[in-house]
């Protein structure tokens, strides 16, 4: 038990592959943002600050002198020593102090173009040694475009590195444009700083992940042992209650049907017979009781009213004892073929005395060509004479009925909608209940209707429901079709 390998579970190496796919995916992620958004930030300010030093730098070196240096001398390394020229000494001082001023790493130096217009020449530096009238071959496309007004270039590679550079114009006394001023920053040393950081970052993450997928591993093979035992322990209280119910299964279907129907019978029998009984009692205890104070009208009322919840009671025990023989399986279920617009409409013509004395506008929408169907025809006749009937007793004085049958694919789709009051929508789902029971429900029905048409579907395999919009109350139910 102990020695259980967590590898082996397919479930628990998913989630581990999963996690530690989804850190190894987010910690990428974050160094790539984190990479881009640093180079990328450090880039513009510090382009910025390059750019405010070199047209600071500009306005300070005065044009008239950069051009007589030029002028003066004109061979490659002509000024081999910052001492060699008073004129370039002084401005070497000037890039010196700035550039000392502002801490640049590389030195600031001025870029002029030769007499030909062909290409550039460094002129004078910060640094120790001069680098006089060299010529400049990789020099970025950005200076040749915007040497008479100055500019920055983002990030550019030469044969020394990559750099960031900002230039301005220096301009003589005729605002001639006779040099630029250059000052760059290396970005290789920048680059290596944020790297190596990431470096350690990653190294530092690596063990963090590593503690962290050592500790989920341990607390995952606990949880694993714990569950191993529960499912060992489960497994045999499972076994024993198979056995158990092996036993006792035999038995139990000897005696469950009977049980069962014999409990239904008591509590339909206690539940819905107890209204119509006390009130055949009560009245003929009126009539045997007072016979000689009761007057010949009131006796018929008496005795009529008595015979109707007699009548009463007689559906009740019917439709009673239909139901519970339907729910308890003792109902063998005929199907055949049979023509089910003809049973509609035989169904349909039986009600229309109910339908006239109502005023009831009925539509009558059926194809006689429907094709047949298959089920026992006389419990769908029950179905649908219990749906009909129910949609006239409900349905107002002068209201309308509409019948119609759709052909679905397996099945066709038999469908009563009346108008009237709605039922509720938390209903819907109770309506056919057997102790379902509305405001409106007639007393002198068993109120079983539903409940049986709602069983016949049931042993038929086909569905029943009740719906309601905000104009009509629809039943339907499936009727199966048959297959050639």
């Amino acid at each position: 038990m102990n020695n259980i390998n967590i590898w082996k579970n397919k479930r628990l190496r998913q989630i581990l592959l999963l996690v530690g796919s989804a850190i190894i995916i987010l910690w990428l992620l974050i160094v790539v943002l984190f990479y881009n958004f640093t180079v990328s930030q450090h880039g513009q300010s510090t382009l910025l600050r390059l750019a405010g030093i070199a047209n600071s730098l500009a306005l300070q070196i005065d044009g008239d002198i950069h051009e007589k240096i030029f002028e003066s001398n004109k061979g490659q390394d002509a000024i081999s020593h910052n001492g060699q020229d008073s004129l370039y000494l002084q401005l070497h001082h000037l890039l010196k102090a700035n550039h000392t001023a502002n801490m640049l790493k590389s030195p600031v130096y001025t870029i002029t173009m030769n007499e030909s217009g062909l290409f550039y020449e460094f002129g004078i530096t910060s640094d120790t040694l001069p680098y006089f009238r060299h010529r400049y071959n990789t020099f970025h496309t950005t200076l040749n475009e915007k040497y008479k007004t100055g500019g920055i270039i983002g990030s550019y590679e030469d044969e020394f590195g990559m750099w960031l550079s900002a230039f301005a114009p220096i301009k003589n006394k005729d605002g001639k444009t006779v040099a630029v001023v250059m000052v760059d920053e290396k970005m290789d040393i920048f680059l290596s700083s944020v790297r190596s950081e990431l470096i350690k970052a990653f190294l530092l993450s690596l063990f963090v992940f590593s503690v962290m997928i050592t500790l989920l591993l341990w607390q995952m093979r606990n949880i694993l042992i714990r569950e191993q035992k529960d499912k060992n322990v489960i497994e045999d209280a499972n076994n024993e209650i198979t056995r158990i119910n092996t036993e006792l299964t035999v038995a139990n279907e000897k005696l469950s049907s009977l049980d069962q129907f014999r409990k239904e019978m008591i509590s339909n029998i206690s539940h819905d017979l107890r209204t119509p009984l006390a009130s055949i009692i009560g009245f003929l205890d009126l009539i045997r009781n007072h016979k000689s104070t009761l007057s010949d009208e009131d006796r018929f009322i008496y005795i009529d009213v008595a015979y109707s919840e007699t009548n009463r009671l007689n559906r009740l025990v019917s439709d009673l004892f239909e139901l519970s023989k339907l729910e308890s399986g003792q109902v063998i279920i005929k199907k055949e073929s049979f023509n089910l617009y003809e049973l509609v409409s035989d169904i349909v013509q039986k009600y229309q005395l109910k339908i006239k004395a109502k005023h009831i506008d009925l539509n009558f929408e059926i194809h006689e060509n429907l094709g047949l169907a298959y089920g026992d025809i006389k419990y769908i006749d029950r179905v649908f004479q219990n749906l009909l009937d129910n949609a006239v007793r409900y349905v107002d004085e002068g209201g309308y009925i509409k019948i119609w049958i759709q052909d679905a694919e397996g099945d066709f789709k038999v469908k009563i909608c009346n108008s009237g009051d709605l039922i509720n929508q938390e209903d819907l789902d109770v309506i056919f209940d057997r102790y379902y029971t509305s405001e409106k429900t007639d007393q002198t029905r068993s109120g079983l209707g539903l409940a049986i048409a709602k069983s016949i579907c049931t042993l038929h395999g086909c569905s029943i429901k009740a719906e309601s919009n905000e104009f009509v109350n629809s039943f339907w139910f499936a009727v199966p079709k048959m297959h050639k």
